[in-house]
């Protein structure tokens, strides 16, 4: 019900009478109620307990038994914009157990914010019926129609039923809310075209907020404001400052400093004069604190009304965090390029970049996040290379406080160890006739290492690797058997010497090359003795008497073995 100063007290609540509110507005206050407009009295009664009406439901011929009576005015409620009271506003009441008054503030709202049932069959109704359709209902006089409207709207919203002596708009009534159950309900209009983006921003104490981006239909000059202890700003600096109030360009980005030194959050408002649709739901904007609660309302007609947008800039306390890189271990200053990377959430992520070939300690101050956060530092590229290992103590975690927190990082730097390939290569027209070939392989008190090749190995060249040697070490390979035998002779080599590299395979290649001895030089003739016995002849050994035996040497590659020695 709409409760005015000059209501007759039979038509309201008892206790209802109330005077004209001291009009209490604030940043989000787009209009306020000034008046009633088409409508008359009307008796009827509302359910007993506030529950959400069956829209499917026939409209009775009376109250229902146990409806409590409520009497007063439904029709039109009127509205003015606040900076611009030309611009006003032709309503009607969707929730009839609150009051409203002249001087009370509203501000746009969402159907779900209003909490009030069945608003698209209320919408419906706009659409088709007065003001929207000056002929609906038809037969009616405007106070009539105004009042048929209101009663019907309150069926759906608060289940509200006229009484049955109230007969000059009972039947309109009755067909309006028909009508709706058949074609409702219908969508939520689209909010007022004024907007602030985005919905909030934050900053460091002390450093600007934003930007928020103001915008209004059609490019509409937009009015900007924000609290007091608060400045706006047209640049990220702060240095260009806008006076609050100030008419400003659809698209303008603004920032916003406040002069506190502690955590504070302050309001961006924006104000324009934009197309409201109609079905548009205001709600009571909160600011005068002799009231809690007024009544909800609904746009009946589409009209230009100033609308309001806001949004939120938060500021909080900071502090600095500080990540030192140290290095330890023989082979510091022998890495490559790192990066640290340290992760305080979404806004605060950063990378710090460690150059090849560091030896120092050094230290990276990262600013301005925020306090209570959780900084997680890690080291997804720690100088590793072929060469050398690098051994990281991260992840590490701080939580940010006001004096700041710090992190150290130590890479302990060693060596990679390297592998010897010892060859031993078998040469030379001989090759496969030589004895048992022993090579010694020594690496200072880490390796000491017999490799055999059996007797008659043919040509070739023969590997064996010995991998994980530490960096530096130093190798000797000696052949302590050559693999010379009875007529053949083998040439060997010297010792070989390396130093094993980090990370790194060196060769250590030993040749014999094999080849018969050479025949010996022939004896000198003997006299010969003088022919005895008949006819002078020797008698003929057999034919294989003196003849080698038959058969071939079949020489297989012999496998490389090894004998481990302790050393």
């Amino acid at each position: 019900m709409v409760l005015l100063p000059f209501a007759a007290p039979a038509q309201a609540r008892v206790g209802d009478i109330v005077g004209v509110v001291s009009p209490i507005f604030g940043p989000n206050t787009d209009m306020q109620m000034n008046g009633t407009g088409a409508g008359q009295n009307v008796l009827g009664a509302v359910p007993p307990a506030a529950t959400p009406q069956d829209p499917t439901a026939p409209y009775p011929a009376s109250p229902p038994a146990g409806y409590t009576a409520e009497n007063g005015f439904a029709g039109i409620i009127t509205t003015a914009s606040i900076d611009d009271p030309t611009l006003t506003g032709e309503m009607y009441c969707i929730n009839i157990r609150v009051l409203t008054e002249p001087g009370i503030g509203y501000e746009n709202g969402t159907w779900a914010e209003s909490n009030v049932s069945n608003v698209g069959y209320v919408a419906y109704i706009l659409n088709n019926y007065y003001p929207a359709n000056p002929a609906a209902p038809a037969g009616l006089t405007a106070n009539q129609q105004a009042a048929a409207v209101q009663a019907a709207i309150w069926y759906f919203s608060d289940g509200c039923v006229l009484n049955a002596d109230q007969t000059a708009i009972r039947p309109a009534v009755e067909a309006i809310i028909a009508d709706a159950q058949a074609n409702g309900p219908v969508v939520e209009p689209p909010a007022p075209n004024v907007t602030v983006t985005p919905p909030s921003a934050a900053a460091p104490v002390g450093s600007p907020a934003g930007p928020f981006t103001v915008a209004a239909e059609n490019a509409a000059v937009v009015t900007v404001s924000v609290p007091e202890g608060f400045t706006m700003y047209s640049d990220a600096a702060g240095t260009v400052e806008i006076a609050n109030e100030s008419e400003v360009a659809s698209g303008t980005q603004i920032w916003i400093r406040s002069a506190a030194v502690i955590p504070d959050s302050g309001v961006l408002s924006a104000r324009a004069a934009v197309t409201v649709q109609r079905g548009e739901v205001y709600l009571y904007d909160g600011n005068n604190p002799a009231i809690t609660d007024a009544q909800r309302l609904i746009l009946a007609q589409t009209a230009v009304l100033e609308a309001t947008a806001q949004a939120t800039a938060e500021f909080f306390p900071v502090g600095d965090l500080s990540v030192t890189k140290s290095f330890l271990g023989e082979a510091a200053g022998q890495q490559g390029a790192g990066q640290l990377l340290i992760d305080c959430g979404e806004g605060y992520t950063f990378n710090a970049d460690v150059p090849a070939g560091a030896v120092e300690p050094a230290t990276f101050v990262f600013t301005d996040i925020p306090v209570g956060t959780t900084c997680v530092v890690t080291e997804p590229i720690t100088g590793a290379t072929t060469a050398v290992d690098v051994t990281t103590d991260t992840p590490q975690e701080a939580v940010l406080t006001a004096e700041g927190a710090a992190v150290a990082v130590t890479n302990t730097v060693s060596y990679r160890p390297g592998s010897l390939n010892v060859t031993k290569v078998i040469t030379g027209t001989g090759a496969g006739l030589q004895g048992e070939i022993s090579v010694n392989v020594v690496c200072a008190d880490v390796l000491n290492e017999t490799i055999l090749l059996p007797a008659g190995t043919a040509a070739g060249e023969y590997v064996q690797a010995f991998a994980d040697l530490p960096a530096g070490t130093e190798c000797t390979v000696t052949e302590t058997a050559t693999g010379a035998v009875q007529g053949v002779q083998v040439k060997g080599g010297d010792p070989v010497t390396v130093a094993i590299q980090p990370g790194a395979a060196i060769d250590a290649v030993l040749t014999n090359e094999v080849s018969r001895e050479p025949a010996p030089a022939p004896a000198p003739e003997r006299p010969s003795l003088p022919e005895t016995g008949a006819g002078g002849t020797l008698p003929l050994l057999g034919a294989g008497a003196a003849a080698p035996a038959a058969g071939a040497l079949l020489l297989i590659p012999g496998l490389i073995r090894s004998r481990r020695t302790q050393g």
